[in-house]
């Protein structure tokens, strides 16, 4: 039978189905350049800041001499007070701040900024365990890099210098690495992967509602 008989034999108000098209490939995720990586913790950074200034302004009062306080004069607290309830208070929130983002979406607000998401290296999301090992394997290396300037130069700008030379040097791993992975990733067997774009109105906002990933 010809195609011309057959379509005459077509039942009336029948249409001829076109066949299915095949979905265009979906741009798969890749790890995280050095640049990138460090754009999103410019940008973190600016917040991390607000975080620790909020933390100090409600943790001072409690370090300041009485006499100064009721004088409403200006009085620095203590060495013990810095050093041991201070700092760890501003250690403490920097682990709360990362943490709370990296298990709920694996991306805080600068790493959604720039596409970028944490995962552990089996692909599941971070546990606060990791978030934990991370944040310490981050600071592992500047700390050493800062120990060493301040018994060879006695230097608190030395020391200062030098942990933000660690700190970059996390990163510079990444140029030696064949899986484009800064050192503290490495020593918490995590991976920060570039995401492609996603749909327009689809991003979460700001992430702090955001629903935890599975």
């Amino acid at each position: 039978m010809s195609s011309r008989s057959r379509r005459k034999g077509r039942k009336p108000g029948s249409q001829e189905i076109a066949p299915a098209q095949p979905l265009p490939p979906q741009p798969a995720p890749e790890p995280a350049a050095i640049m990138v990586r460090l754009f999103a913790i410019i940008y973190d950074g600016l917040l991390l800041v607000a975080v620790w200034m909020i933390t100090a302004a409600l943790l001072i009062p409690f370090g300041t001499p009485e006499t100064a306080a009721r004088d409403h004069k200006i009085a620095l607290v203590s060495p013990a007070f810095q050093h041991g309830v201070l700092l760890p208070a501003l250690i403490v929130m920097t682990w709360l701040f990362y943490g709370y983002f990296w298990t709920r979406t694996g991306q805080t607000l600068g790493m959604q900024t720039w596409r970028l998401k944490v995962l552990r290296a089996d692909g599941d999301a971070l546990r606060w365990s990791d978030a934990l090992t991370r944040c310490a394997a981050a600071c592992l290396f500047p700390i050493a890099c800062g120990l060493m300037s301040l018994l060879a130069f006695h230097s608190a700008a030395a020391f200062l210098m030098s942990v933000l030379l660690g700190f970059l040097g996390n990163y510079l791993w990444m140029r030696w690495s064949l899986q484009r992975l800064a050192w503290h990733d490495q020593l918490s067997a995590t991976r920060v992967w570039r995401l492609p774009p996603e749909p327009k109105g689809k991003r979460h906002f700001l992430g702090w509602f955001a629903e935890k990933s599975d």
